[in-house]
């Protein structure tokens, strides 16, 4: 935990210092593209008619899109890791991608190849997420209570068969089934529904306002259940509606944009190192740094194979399986040097 006092000065600093940042990142983030655009220039009602419509009908809402997906899967990792105790702990190893994805990959067959992340898939990907939360929860669950080490390996567990399931069903697939099956499971933000974003403006800002709310008995989690238990926190409880919140999340996020990973991973850590561990200033703040890192992930998969774009998994992937590869060897010195 850090031992930097969360007072409302900090807290105050903290939140405008990411919301500057955010601000950085999305004018950046729209700017960039297979055609550049003069963002500034734009929103004061100027440019060309081709720039307002790239930038206000197409590059806009998917920038939106992406700071919605990536503060809501940030702040999701932030949850997972403090139910866990786990500093390794990320959103997906809940099992709720592989349940999406599967969801999603039945609607794609039974279309034909014609559907990809677009409405499409919404529904059976969310279908898929809710199966697996109801697998992943009545399994972890004895007594009434949600035990970590349980949750963790029934997540684990969930996600694979979910995944081999997945296989199987793309292994019959048509070659045009297929390409669209994999899109999918890359993860992208290109095909949006017309309600992905107010959808998403909803549930993250609210999910990330609860969490918050959560903060301090979170703090208090972190110093062992015992503690917590003689300070006043019901514990299983906690962890029920902490577990529950980031499920859903999480679930709206593979909706939406198919499984983009490690971000709820990288971004908390990045995030920690800056503000410390102190959950009221570290959930804003990682919900306004993966606000901001998704559209920058984002316009780098749209510009680097121009005219085409990778998806934006592929690029999250790219940046967080060296860093996560870091992150297990500072884990395992940590430990080393506290058993010395």
């Amino acid at each position: 935990m850090s031992a930097r006092p969360v007072t409302s000065g900090r807290f105050a600093r903290v939140v405008t210092g990411s919301v500057l940042v955010l601000l950085a990142g999305l004018v950046v983030a729209a700017s960039v593209g297979a055609e550049p655009v003069d963002v500034p220039g734009v929103l004061a009602g100027g440019g060309s008619a081709v720039e307002r419509t790239i930038l206000l009908e197409l590059r806009l809402p998917r920038v939106l899109l992406a700071a919605l997906v990536g503060g809501a899967l940030a702040v999701a990792g932030v949850a997972f890791q403090a139910l866990l105790r786990n500093p390794l702990a990320e959103p997906y190893l809940l099992g709720i991608s592989g349940g999406g994805s599967f969801g999603a990959v039945l609607a794609i067959v039974a279309l034909g190849g014609s559907a990809g992340p677009p409405l499409d898939c919404v529904r059976p990907a969310c279908a898929g997420c809710l199966a697996a939360l109801g697998i992943v929860y009545v399994a972890a669950t004895r007594r009434g209570s949600l035990h970590p080490a349980t949750l963790l390996l029934a997540g684990v567990v969930t996600n694979a068969f979910f995944l081999a399931a997945l296989a199987c069903v793309q292994y019959a697939a048509t070659p045009e089934e297929a390409q669209a099956i994999l899109r999918w499971v890359m993860g992208g933000l290109s095909g949006q529904a017309p309600g992905d974003l107010p959808l998403l403006a909803v549930v993250a800002p609210a999910g990330a306002g609860y969490l918050l709310y959560e903060s301090r008995r979170m703090d208090v989690l972190a110093f062992g259940e015992a503690t917590a238990r003689s300070l006043g926190v019901d514990v299983p409880a906690l962890r029920r509606r902490v577990f529950v919140l980031t499920s859903l999340l999480t679930a709206a996020c593979v909706a939406v944009s198919g499984p983009i990973g490690f971000v709820g991973l990288l971004v908390p850590h990045g995030v920690r190192l800056v503000v410390g561990s102190g959950h009221r200033v570290l959930v804003p703040a990682a919900f306004l740094a993966g606000a901001a890192f998704l559209p920058a992930a984002d316009a780098l998969a749209r510009v680097v194979v121009a005219p085409g774009e990778l998806p934006v998994g592929i690029v999250t992937a790219v940046v967080g399986a060296p860093a996560f590869v870091a992150l297990l060897l500072r884990v395992r010195v940590a430990e080393g040097g506290a058993d010395g």
